[in-house]
């Protein structure tokens, strides 16, 4: 799937205590992702397959047709390679995660429901919070 660059859909989110949550300013303390185990093991697999392509390309000499597969006329040109592949996995990254958000207010959890959509479940703990040390 060629794409430019990430799929945030949030700004600002209303919790139910009346507070707003916002990710303007990135990175910020209220949002986080979640990668299920599943997810994880899709992730690293598809990490490799991914290196391997853009290293083979490049060994050929085909760094261009590499690009044109992961990105659209508008990504920009001249970035490092290295710069590509951070790209390239992060979408791959966020194609997997679903965003987490806390309510500074309240303490409430919202998870995104599934991958690309812009709903969330509402998670709130009626017991005290309590700090483990690991």
């Amino acid at each position: 799937m060629k794409r430019l660059l990430g799929n945030s859909e949030m700004s600002k989110f209303g919790c139910t205590c009346g507070n707003v949550i916002s990710d303007v300013v990135c990175p910020n303390e209220v949002t986080g992702s979640i990668l299920s185990d599943k997810s994880n093991e899709k992730f690293f697999d598809g990490l490799q397959s991914i290196l391997d392509d853009c290293f083979e390309h490049q060994t050929k000499g085909k760094t261009n047709e590499w690009m044109m597969k992961h990105f659209n006329d508008q990504y920009p040109s001249g970035l490092s390679l290295g710069s590509m592949l951070h790209d390239v996995l992060h979408s791959s990254y966020l194609d997997l995660t679903l965003s987490v958000m806390e309510c500074e207010s309240c303490g409430r959890l919202w998870v995104q429901r599934s991958v690309g959509e812009n709903y969330y479940r509402e998670y709130t703990s009626t017991l005290q919070t309590v700090t483990h040390k690991a």
